[in-house]
């Protein structure tokens, strides 16, 4: 008895031990790929190929980062410390099951443009994996930074805040809904009750160089959410672009978000 505790003890080692070899592989690869992006938006950009070599950069890594996250469990849980040193934001659900990759592509100027990769898990324990696309020619896309998770009727939802920079004093910011439903990612869920219907997403531009803004100086601009009361805080921004200190609200109440 005491050779087969020994013999369980050693293959919970290796295991162990090739388990934290792998991830280590995993990410000096996704972080070497990662690092010529920065390369050729920095150092390179005097070469003249430097554009294609650029977007050549982003789309190999776009490739392996979504082969890896796919194929590899593990790596959903991974806390990637040398990838977040080189400004890849992840960031991931409270239940560990959904968790996004976003990155700057450095193609644009003061318009940035990101990338995404989704990553997430069924109930049969699979992991899965997938870019999105971009919805137009010339949509700089966003940054994820945020998720948070929601129990409506028995169903989990998971509440996703971003940011896209549109020049050096405009950004778009976005409330958005996800869940899980029957194997696939669902991007179309809705769970937010506004006068025209329910929702998937909540949005709004800020404009600081609007005439409107020209003294304004503070940062209450961004999405709030208050996760102890559920309650969705958004500015109020008027038409002439003037954000003002008031807040739009949006509490849960047990099936929906609802206006205050």
């Amino acid at each position: 008895m005491k050779t087969k505790k020994i013999f369980v003890l050693i293959g919970i080692f290796i295991a162990h031990f090739l388990f934290g070899q792998n991830i280590s592989i995993i990410e000096k690869q996704l972080n070497a790929a990662l690092q010529k992006i920065d390369y050729w938006a920095s150092e390179g950009r005097d070469d003249k190929n430097s554009y294609d070599s650029l977007s050549a950069a982003n789309t190999k890594f776009e490739k392996i980062l979504v082969q890896y996250t796919s194929s590899h469990p593990q790596t959903i849980s991974h806390d990637f410390k040398s990838l977040k040193k080189s400004r890849l934001s992840i960031t991931t659900s409270e239940d560990g099951k959904f968790r996004i990759y976003s990155w700057d592509t450095w193609t644009g100027g003061s318009m940035h443009f990101f990338k995404n990769v989704l990553q997430y898990e069924t109930s049969d324990k699979k992991i899965h994996s997938k870019a999105v696309e971009t919805q137009s020619e010339g949509d700089p896309g966003c940054y994820y930074y945020q998720i948070n998770d929601i129990i409506s009727e028995n169903k989990r939802y998971y509440l996703t805040q971003s940011k896209a920079i549109l020049s050096s004093g405009m950004s778009y910011h976005a409330i958005k809904v996800f869940s899980i439903d029957n194997g696939q990612l669902n991007d179309k869920a809705q769970l937010i009750k506004t006068q025209s219907g329910i929702k998937n997403q909540l949005g709004y531009e800020v404009d600081l160089t609007a005439s409107a803004n020209r003294n304004y100086e503070g940062r209450d601009y961004e999405i709030e959410y208050d996760p102890k009361n559920k309650i969705i805080s958004i500015p109020l921004i008027q038409t002439d672009s003037k954000i003002t200190p008031k807040k739009i609200r949006y509490q849960f109440t047990g099936k929906y978000f609802e206006k205050k």
